[in-house]
Parts: C-alpha cells; structure tokens; sequence
C-alpha cells in the first residue's frame, strides 16, 4: 500500500513557489485488524492473549494518566492539556465545566518506519476547498482540540463561501453525523478564515467540512480536513 498525496498552494507562506503535501485517501485498522496480525500463522501468542495483553498495557497507561502524569515511551508521547477561556486571574479549574484533554505522538520508534513508507503522487480534486491547517487559538493546538466557543483560524484554498447560505460555509460534524454551522465570521478569504466555535458542541470526536457553492454552479462542492478534531 502507498499514501497518495497532491501538491497544493502553502498558504503559510508567502513564496508563490512554495508547496505543500496533502495526504488523501488511506485506510486505517482497529483493534480487529491488530490481532488477526498479533496472531497470524507461526505467532506463538493466542487470540485471548493478544487481547489479555492489549488491554493490560492500555490499563497502565491509563493508570499513570489518572495520576497525573505525561507518558514518554518509543510507542508513543502523551502530554496533559487543560483547553478553555477562564475568567481572569481568580478563577480556577472546575470540572464539568473545564476539561483536560490529552496531546499524542508518536514516538521515536515508529518515527524511524517513515522511512520505509511508500508513497504516489496524484492530482489533486477539482474546483472543491481544501481545509488544511485548524488552530483552536484556545488551547494552541494545531489540528486537533475544540474549545466549544473559542475562536479558530482555519487556512486553506478555495474557501470563500457565502455566510448568508445556510447550505454554505464551515460545519464540523459529530460522530451520530448531526451538524453544527459555525454562525460567526470574524474574517474570510478564500486561503484563511477566522471564525467563532459553536457553543454546544458537546464532546465527541469531529470532522470539519467547508462547503462552497461556486458562480455558475448548482451544486454544493465539500471539503473535509483530514485530521478529526476533539472536544
């Protein structure tokens, strides 16, 4: 298998030269796909152990996550964040009503695969926009957190649209596929908007979706980011 990948515009930087890669179309495991490999013909672990040993690793990172600690192995790099807006100086952490989430990385180990990855240049879609960069400026996290009611600087190509549409403009999606349409537009051009994060979004995993609707045409063209985003 190759990751697939287009060159488009890098809206970051002002060079017109400059160039970016957009990974597009790869497939993912789960836990299935896992242990049917844990176990393939030789392997000298069973199902049950495969899976006994799954959970009792998950187990302990979990353990040291809810002591308060940061993770730092070859697997993987886990660090706390605690998102949000807080009231001036005196105001403090509460739960349920402010959150800690977790940031993740791979680790050093897994890093080094990279270079055996293969990887095919295609062409990249037509005439639809193409989010590529989300910074939730309340956490500081770069495709990524949702902090619901914070503002968000999204950077792409092609996504101006018009705000006064219903069917247009920049959804973020929940898991059940109910949507939230982000109503306030702090500043728009077609590489980079600034917008305002609905207020309810409740947590759960997102995919943010700009729709455009293009002169001339009748139907609306989408674009997703590829990175889910969390509340």
């Amino acid at each position: 298998m190759r990751i697939r990948y287009y060159l488009m515009d890098n809206p970051i930087t002002s060079d017109p030269d400059d160039r970016r890669a957009v990974v597009v179309g790869y497939e993912t495991v789960t836990e299935k796909e896992m242990f049917e490999y844990m176990t393939r013909a030789g392997s000298a672990i069973t199902p049950a152990e495969a899976k006994a040993n799954y959970e009792e690793i998950i187990g302990t990172f979990e353990y040291f996550l809810r002591l308060g600690y940061g993770v730092n192995t070859e697997f993987i790099n886990i660090r706390p964040l605690i998102p949000g807006v807080y009231r001036g100086d005196d105001d403090k952490f509460e739960h349920g009503r402010n959150r800690i989430k977790y940031a993740a990385h791979l680790g050093r180990r897994y890093n080094r695969t990279a270079d055996d990855v293969r990887v095919e240049k295609v062409s990249p879609p037509d005439n639809q926009p193409l989010p590529v960069t989300f910074e939730d400026v309340s956490s500081s996290t770069i495709n990524d957190a949702l902090t619901p009611g914070g503002v968000a600087t999204l950077t792409g190509l092609r996504l101006k649209f018009s705000q006064a549409d219903p069917k247009q403009g920049i959804f973020l999606i929940d898991s059940a596929k109910k949507e939230y349409r982000a109503e306030r537009i702090l500043s728009h051009t077609g590489k980079q908007i600034v917008f305002q994060l609905p207020a309810g979004l409740a947590p759960d995993d997102y995919t943010l979706e700009v729709r455009i609707l293009l002169k001339g045409n009748k139907d609306v063209k989408r674009g997703s980011l590829t990175d889910r985003l969390t509340v």
